[in-house]
């Protein structure tokens, strides 16, 4: 079988940038995630991933927040009979793979279609799982997602890169969607915002990627809609996800926490509703 091209630009590059960096994470000697799905994709794809190289220390923060919504969907999914999950924004992520619900349980990809189609090509169908191609900014995403089961719905990698009404709207939306459930997302605060101004990504400018959106605080999301509550609170910079990754990145890790402005410059976090 031929490799598949891809000729991707914008936001639907991040798909790609993070499959490499599951990738990466999987070669390291003690990988955080271990994606052991991540290396039969990038052999599928047609597409120079070496551009990507100077982004390769993004593999440890991409391997805690994924690590972390692994184990937070797994928890919730083991505590909530008949639940359903939704991953927007899924990519080229083999999140239903590596968490394997069980019986029960109908998983949810949801990304533009020609995402949806290509990772239809790398990975086999699996019972319980459905790709949805839609954009999660259009009307009318959610009509195909069943609405009286409880939910966890993941945004991993996502919000960042739309702006706040969007967001707000999206959560809107799967607040109203679900009886109840969880939303797990990362966000950057403008900490990160300033710092792209004085020094733009080369790889965002070349691609055109833009960030849009910056909470000052995971407590703002609350403001979204009145059943959204702030249930934990995670780190790119986890001490313990972290304890087996090279000494150069933990002395990194650690001086970055020492900056007052740079400590929070990231979240990792779980919202109930």
């Amino acid at each position: 079988m031929g490799k598949i091209p891809v000729n991707f630009t914008g936001v639907r590059v991040t798909a790609l940038l993070e499959l490499y960096l599951r990738w990466l994470d999987s070669r390291d000697r003690h990988p955080i995630l271990g994606d052991e799905w991540a290396q039969q994709a990038i052999a599928l794809l047609d597409f120079d991933f070496d551009q990507f190289k100077p982004l390769g220390l993004g593999r440890f923060a991409v391997g805690v927040r994924s690590r972390m919504m692994d184990d937070w969907v797994r928890a919730f999914l083991g505590r909530t009979p008949g639940a359903v999950v939704l991953d927007i924004g899924c990519g080229f992520d083999s999140r239903v793979r590596r968490v394997d619900p069980g019986d029960g349980h109908h998983w949810y990809d949801v990304d533009f279609p020609d995402i949806v189609e290509i990772a239809g090509r790398l990975y086999s169908p699996r019972p319980g799982h459905t790709a949805v191609g839609a954009s999660v900014t259009e009307p009318g995403w959610l009509d195909s997602i069943p609405r009286g089961r409880p939910a966890i719905v993941v945004a991993d990698g996502l919000l960042n890169f739309l702006p706040e009404h969007d967001v707000r709207r999206i959560l809107t939306q799967i607040v109203e969607h679900f009886p109840s459930g969880e939303i797990c997302f990362n966000i950057t605060s403008p900490v990160v915002r300033k710092q792209r101004e004085k020094r733009p990504v080369a790889l965002f400018t070349k691609f055109g990627i833009a960030e849009q959106w910056f909470p000052d605080d995971p407590r703002d999301v609350e403001g979204f809609h009145h059943r959204l509550r702030l249930a934990e609170v995670g780190s790119p910079g986890d001490a313990s996800l972290l304890r087996r990754s090279p000494l150069h990145y933990r002395l990194l890790v650690a001086l970055i926490g020492l900056v007052p402005a740079w400590r929070n410059a990231g979240w990792i976090l779980r919202y109930r509703f």
